[in-house]
């Protein structure tokens, strides 16, 4: 991807979440579609990008109508680099937006997308207007998988 392209799509995690640009610096961005994912740079990224496939690498952005929305896993991997738009969550806040989907507080923050953050661990995205914390957590349940 040209780097005028490349510094204004990772640069909505630097604007938002002030997670600095050289945490991308060791990966390639490749969109498909209207999917932006991280790929580990190496010199045969040219190739793999003409290959036919339905998925490849970590997913980090999708567009949604004209905005950008990081996705959970984006957020996981370099949400403890950001500086803004963090939320720390209480146990009971986190057992409320889980069952309802929102929640009704006020906070210090521009509305848009937020890190939602647990017990030092990020959770992943959030959607705040005022007055409404809306979860974007996956709604799916999840699995663990011990080792």
């Amino acid at each position: 991807m040209p780097e005028p392209q490349r510094h204004g799509v990772l640069g909505y995690f630097d604007t938002r979440f002030g997670i600095s640009l050289r945490a991308f610096d060791d990966y390639a961005l490749l969109q498909r579609h209207r999917l932006y994912s991280l790929l580990s740079a190496t010199p045969h990224v040219a190739a793999l990008a003409r290959l036919q496939v339905h998925a490849v690498g970590l997913p980090i952005l999708r567009i949604i109508r004209h905005h950008l929305k990081p996705t959970t896993v984006a957020l996981q991997r370099f949400g403890l680099q950001a500086t803004r738009h963090v939320l720390d969550l209480t146990d009971t806040q986190v057992r409320l937006l889980l069952q309802e989907r929102a929640l009704s507080m006020e906070l210090s923050l521009q509305p848009g997308y937020v890190i939602l953050q647990h017990a030092g661990a990020i959770l992943g995205c959030g959607l705040y207007t005022p007055g409404c914390l809306r979860s974007q957590l996956p709604k799916h349940p999840m699995t663990v998988l011990e080792s």
